[in-house]
């Protein structure tokens, strides 16, 4: 509902990011291991769901820890996102709430294509709501994974363009640890944070945090409210047994500031010309999990998992009222079968799992209002269910120690029932994905890969009905093929480079048409073009820097747009950010980034105004006294120029403005 025409981008853009590797993780035999940067221990990429490390997967990996997160200060999972990875950021109601990210090259309803798990479950919706960023507290984070690419083998639907996985697991360390911190900012911003982990004598440990966000907001109306609770138990047994439940409850309150014109955003970004409406979310679930050894080097891994979303929306004019009420249930089995073994004396992987998924969703929107003189009223109440039944296989054989060839496959069925009053719509479709890749690991510092993928995804539930509620039986899911080749390399344990080229072509991308006022597949077909290069190079106790550009080029190549290029598109996108140590106790934080020009949201013409591209700033003093051991001060500024920008734009006359200068204190205390 954060964009006020588009429903589903089929022009999407291409906004790929490209990781800073000191994240690389040495890989488990029999491949040789990349040594990181950081020199931190291998860190298995849950992700991956094969049990590989970054350095043992084919493919654009990189992983944040808890570490790095609490280094910079940052107080939400889109700050880390966009600043410590790179990855562009819409924010249609200037908060994290609604926030949406993108991967390779999908700008519009980009969330659409990137899968978001945490701790490997879905926060994806079946509608268009963006995945609420904020129901996860930045503190409790022990990483995050991103994968670049299509990973649709594995987890369907969603990972068409990425997954980022975010792990918020207990720990295995022995002692007991108390998290509390606290945050003020500019717009009467504040935070607190209070966490406790650790591992009882009996093997069991346990995780509970609670957390509250709040500001008034850069822009009027642009205030939200956000309370989580979050906890987990796990077990690990001597045999290799494991079994975990988790929790979480996120209550969200926030105002929907929406679009300016261009006047009115050069006259004032902060104000807003929908000062009444606003939006309500509650949402809570439950995951247990576990898993077994299968034999002598088999193992089965198993996730149930159940969450509830009810969200409320209203939309208010001086001649109109619009409410709009849903509440979604899902329903999710997860087992999976892996196997490490030989075959003719080479080491050999196989992983064999299935997804089950129901979706249950009722839908409430009504309104009313006066038009041309005359009053009006209507009201669409319906129910929709989606189930999904998938099989998945993948399998890395080991030519050599350091070279292995991998094959994946997947086949999904999806069965929509959509209900109305007293009609009933039914439809099932079949989708297939396939994925192969070699990786080539000449030394423990180097890791080379080339793969090639089919993807696709599913509509939204939005997207199947037109502007009156009409099922649109005739909507598709969008397909492609991904082509993609890389190299990372750690250089001394201080320097690590990597750079990935990538191509994909889509067919049937799904677009709001809005001369039909619907959803349809796109006629004409996509393609996208992207490098993604990173450097970084880290000194304990000295400093550290990352950078890391895209180069993209999305365009359509046939049909009525032929040789246009999709909108929301920057065609470059640079990100620096880095540390320097004053004194043993003292650094300075910096970040800069930098987004080109792109042609405004649904301007498949390329005749509308261009959306200005735009440079930041984000400077900041850390403090960690030696004299009292896990506490950290920081204080800093974003956007120090305080530049005006757009997120994005639609038409050329429909602006969501970004946050101008802003400043933040941060304390934290870990013991």
């Amino acid at each position: 509902m954060q964009t006020p025409t588009l429903s589903r981008s089929t022009p999407a853009a291409l906004a790929a990011c490209l990781f800073a590797t000191s994240a690389l993780r040495a890989q488990e035999a029999p491949t040789p291991t990349l040594s990181p940067a950081t020199n931190l221990p291998p860190i298995v990429v849950q992700a991956s769901r094969t049990g590989r490390t970054a350095a043992g997967m084919p493919a654009n990996v990189q992983v944040i820890t808890s570490e790095e997160i609490a280094r910079t200060g940052h107080q939400s999972v889109i700050d880390v996102l966009q600043k410590q990875a790179g990855i562009p950021v819409k924010n249609f109601s200037d908060n994290p709430t609604t926030a949406t990210v993108a991967l390779r090259g999908f700008g519009e309803n980009a969330h659409g294509r990137v899968l978001i798990l945490v701790n490997g479950e879905r926060l994806n919706n079946p509608d268009m709501a963006a995945p609420n960023l904020m129901r996860i507290p930045v503190h409790a984070i022990k990483r995050i994974e991103v994968i670049r690419g299509p990973q649709t083998v594995l987890y369907g639907d969603f990972a068409e363009a990425g997954v980022i996985n975010i792990i918020t697991d207990t720990s295995i360390d022995a002692k007991p640890v108390t998290t509390l911190s606290a945050m003020t900012g500019s717009y009467d911003t504040y935070a607190t944070h209070l966490s406790k982990s650790g591992v009882f004598e009996d093997g069991v440990s346990y995780f509970a945090g609670a957390d509250w966000n709040k500001t008034g907001g850069y822009r009027d109306n642009g205030d939200y409210e956000s309370w989580n609770l979050d906890a987990s138990v796990a077990k690990a047994w001597k045999g290799g047994q494991t079994l975990s439940v988790s929790t979480f409850y996120n209550d969200s309150e926030y105002g929907l500031p929406g679009a300016l014109t261009w006047q009115q955003f050069k006259d004032d970004p902060r104000q807003t010309a929908s000062p009444r409406d606003r939006a309500w979310s509650d949402t809570w679930g439950v995951t247990l999990g576990g898993s077994t050894p299968v034999g002598e080097n088999g193992k089965l891994d198993a996730n149930l998992s159940t969450s509830r979303r009810e969200t409320d929306s209203r939309w208010i004019t001086p001649s109109s009222a619009s409410f709009y009420s849903t509440e979604i249930e899902t329903y999710a089995f997860t087992p999976r079968y892996s196997n490490d073994s030989e075959i003719a004396g080479h080491a050999n992987t196989l992983t064999i799992g299935s997804d089950l998924r129901l979706d249950t969703s009722a839908i409430d929107s009504h309104g009313r209002g006066v038009s041309y003189g005359y009053p009006y009223s209507y009201g669409n109440l319906w129910d929709f269910d989606r189930t999904s039944l998938a099989g998945y296989a993948k399998d890395e054989f080991f030519l050599t120690e350091t070279l292995s060839f991998s094959l994946g496959a997947r086949i999904e069925h999806f069965s929509n029932r959509i209900s109305k009053k007293s009609d009933t719509t039914s439809e099932s479709d079949v989708e297939k994905a396939y994925d192969a890749a070699l990786l080539y690991r000449p030394s423990e510092n180097v890791k080379l890969f080339t793969r090639v993928a089919r993807y696709y995804h599913a509509p939204f539930i939005d997207e199947i009905f037109a502007g009156a509620g009409t099922p649109n039986t005739d909507l598709v899911p969008e397909t492609g093929y991904s082509f993609e080749a890389g190299s990372e390399v750690v250089i001394a344990k201080e320097w690590a480079a990597g750079v990935t080229l990538y191509e994909l072509d889509s067919s049937d991308e799904i677009y709001y048409n809005p001369t039909r006022y619907m959803n349809i597949n796109a006629p004409d077909d996509t393609r996208r073009r992207g490098l993604e290069g990173s450097v970084r190079w880290s000194r304990e106790e000295v400093g550290s820097f990352g950078l890391a550009y895209d180069l993209v080029d999305a365009s359509f190549t046939e049909g009525l747009y032929d040789g246009n290029s999709v909108p929301l598109v920057p065609q470059h996108m640079l990100t620096v950010n880095g540390e320097a140590y004053l004194t043993p106790e003292l650094a300075a934080l910096g970040t800069l980034r930098y987004v080109s020009s792109q042609n405004s949201g649904s301007d498949f013409t390329n005749t509308r105004k261009e959306l200005d591209d735009y440079a930041t700033l984000d400077l900041a003093l850390r403090y960690e006294p030696h004299f009292l051991k896990g506490l950290k001060l920081i204080g800093g500024v974003d956007n120090v120029f305080g530049k005006e920008y757009a997120y994005c734009s639609y038409y050329g006359t429909s602006y969501y403005p970004a946050s101008a200068r802003a400043w933040k204190l941060c304390a934290s205390y870990t013991f």
